[in-house]
């Protein structure tokens, strides 16, 4: 048995967590990057088998909602949107309430890195105006659109892997796992009363403010790729409950992409500056990972097929922390016992250990990197899982309750 990949990975956790070599400030992709040149270094896996690891389909989804992300920033067009959205709050409260709802609704019809995308920049925006505390309302996102992407085959990736073996999957779904999610939702906006009791008791007023953009030309093509954008998942959605085909998430954002990516100079100069950050981290993390698989020692621990609601989900919420959820249910679900129960415990189970550790969803790394880039701080790996175990402990409760009984 070959430990070298897990030790990396532990390597990696640590930079993260601290966030410097010696004086030296070290951001999430970095880490990353340092893990995927070790495990290369290290023999642990070829440079060929390196880049047949990195999932194209991922890595073009995130370029193209990475480009209507920046067309939408610069644009301003999003962010007036959200604003005439959220004007009528008129307190921190009720803004972070109708964040976490909307948020995780919105995760039924677009996949929750899709929002992760588009909302960071507008909040990091409302916390500079408005004096809002950041940390909350990243937690807030990030937590309401891990967990409002349970109840749908297509609010994740691993749900598509998952949904694949369900019969008519979205009302399977929503039947059995939107009320726990609903329910997971409130704990969530509970959990951040309680423990930001101080931040989100003031009094703010929100009023709609236009942000002339900075080229006429983006803010048109922001426009149309984002009404693409919404038809496109709408019409997956539609295709899904109805003949279960989805489409490649991949095509859905490029095709979306469209107008920015053709709209001239304007658009290059997008392209160029778009969060290519971001990309990297998911090009190196899609290496490190598939070294940890190769290692053997995630198989090793699987003796058979596993099946029971608990069982299953803690296996997928721990598994997932070391493994990346995505990954972790490609390889496990070959060995849960093929039942109903079984397969929602583990899109439950899987999609939740996104609220545990920053590496146990995607949509963590693109709201941290995100919020980095347009000015904010970010979070750390201490304020995540400070705020993630509570929440997660109870999402694990709640889920768990339901899917015994079904």
């Amino acid at each position: 048995m070959n430990y070298i990949p897990l030790v990396v990975l532990a390597l990696v956790y640590s930079l993260i967590s601290v966030r410097k070599i010696g004086s030296r400030s070290i951001e999430i992709w970095q880490a990353m990057g340092i893990g995927a040149f070790l495990v290369l270094i290290f023999g642990q896996i070829s440079l060929i088998e390196a880049l047949r690891s990195i999932n194209l389909d991922v890595i073009v989804y995130i370029i193209g909602m990475l480009i209507i992300g920046e067309a939408l920033h610069e644009s301003g067009y999003l962010n007036y949107i959200l604003s005439r959205f959220f004007s009528g709050s008129r307190t921190v409260r009720a803004f972070i309430f109708k964040l976490i709802i909307f948020s995780g609704l919105a995760s039924v019809i677009l996949m929750n890195d899709t929002l992760a995308v588009l909302f960071t920049p507008f909040l990091i925006s409302i916390s500079k105006n408005k004096g809002i505390n950041e940390k909350m309302m990243l937690l807030a996102l990030a937590f309401s659109i891990t967990i409002g992407s349970v109840m749908s085959p297509i609010g994740n990736p691993q749900n598509l892997l998952i949904a694949l073996r369900v019969q008519d999957p979205f009302p399977v779904f929503l039947l059995y796992l939107s009320l726990p999610t609903l329910i997971n939702l409130i704990v969530i906006y509970l959990v951040l009363s309680l423990l930001f009791k101080k931040e989100i008791s003031n009094e703010v007023n929100f009023v709609a403010t236009k942000v002339e953009p900075v080229n006429r030309q983006i803010e048109i093509a922001s426009k149309l790729s984002l009404g693409l954008l919404l038809i496109l998942s709408i019409v997956n959605s539609l295709a899904f409950t109805i003949f279960a085909v989805s489409f490649p998430i991949s095509l859905i954002s490029l095709l979306a992409a469209v107008p920015v990516i053709f709209s001239g100079k304007e658009g290059l100069k997008t392209i160029i500056r778009m969060d290519w950050r971001t990309v990297a981290f998911f090009a190196f993390m899609f290496i490190l990972m598939q070294s940890v698989y190769d290692s053997g020692i995630i198989q090793l621990l699987i003796h058979g097929h596993i099946g029971g609601v608990i069982s299953v989900m803690l296996f997928s919420l721990t598994m997932s922390q070391v493994l990346s959820n995505v990954p972790f249910v490609a390889l496990f679900i070959r060995f849960v016992t093929p039942t109903l129960t079984n397969y929602l415990a583990l899109a439950a189970g899987s999609t939740i250990a996104g609220n545990f550790l920053i590496l146990g969803a995607a949509s963590n790394i693109i709201i941290i990197q995100g919020a980095e880039r347009y000015g904010g701080k970010g979070l750390s790996f201490g304020d995540f899982i400070k705020y993630g175990m509570i929440t997660t402990l109870i999402n694990f409760a709640v889920y768990s309750a339901f899917l015994i009984f079904i």
